[in-house]
């Protein structure tokens, strides 16, 4: 069912129109996944700012950001030079948690992506969660949800691994805050599969849990798992300290 977008307003609702470019694709024409979490992550800082609640406002109290979990479900991936309709909007606060949602809508005005993404305020001295509390809950308050649930804890997995891959920590690979950006371990996540797995299957559910920052200089290991046919996780660890960064759960669908 398509939807009026005329629904989405201001300053509650921050919209991006887009078209796919040819570098946001793969083999198949359609959006990836590391493309799809690059457009979230940018209007989510734009509308945090919007709302005086952005890295720079933060900054002031000596605090960022930091995101924890995202859920995805994919209705279908965009395609090569498709335009496209990107809506975030904040969700109230669930403990530590701020809740934001995206929406994406095709030139039809079809949802054809809906996510949910919880993030964390940060102490930057000490790196201990700050409770949201007053004037901080009005600016996370929103009746819609793009999900009928919110982004949930991966288990850790004890089997032996599909494959294993080390790699080091870049420059390319740090943000702003001097760890690895979010969107990093996606590339990761998204480049350990196959050319033969991307040609049969394309990402239904993707779900993240980032658990720790990983810094400059960190060798990391990535493990895959297969579930099944058409369920995985990838697990990042920080090889020195076996630590858990991220773990990824994705579930595939078939290409027809």
């Amino acid at each position: 069912m398509s939807l009026d977008l005329g629904f989405f307003k201001t300053p509650n609702y921050h919209v991006h129109r887009l078209m796919i470019h040819s570098y946001d694709v793969d083999l198949n024409k359609r959006l990836t996944i590391p493309s799809l979490f690059n457009y979230f992550q940018e209007i989510a800082w734009e509308h945090a700012g919007i709302l005086k609640f952005g890295i720079d406002d933060l900054s002031k109290k000596n605090q960022f950001w930091v995101l924890s979990r995202v859920r995805v479900e994919i209705h279908r991936l965009p395609l090569w030079t498709e335009n496209v309709t990107l809506i975030t909007y904040p969700r109230g606060v669930d403990g530590l948690f701020a809740l934001r949602d995206y929406e994406m809508y095709d030139s039809k005005s079809e949802r054809i992506i809906s996510a949910s993404s919880s993030w964390i305020v940060l102490n930057a001295e000490n790196h201990r969660p700050v409770k949201l509390t007053g004037r901080d809950l009005d600016l996370f308050s929103n009746t819609r949800s793009a999900l009928t649930v919110n982004s949930s804890k991966i288990p850790d997995i004890n089997q032996t691994p599909f494959c294993t891959e080390k790699f080091v920590v870049k420059i390319g690979d740090i943000d702003v805050n001097e760890h690895v950006n979010n969107t990093r371990y996606i590339d990761w996540t998204y480049n350990a599969f196959s050319f033969d797995h991307y040609r049969k299957y394309t990402p239904k559910i993707v779900e993240v849990n980032f658990l720790a920052e990983g810094k400059e200089n960190d060798t990391i290991e990535l493990n895959l798992y297969n579930l099944s046919n058409i369920e995985s996780i990838v697990s990042i660890k920080r090889e020195i300290d076996s630590k858990d960064l991220c773990r990824v759960f994705i579930k595939w669908e078939a290409i027809s």
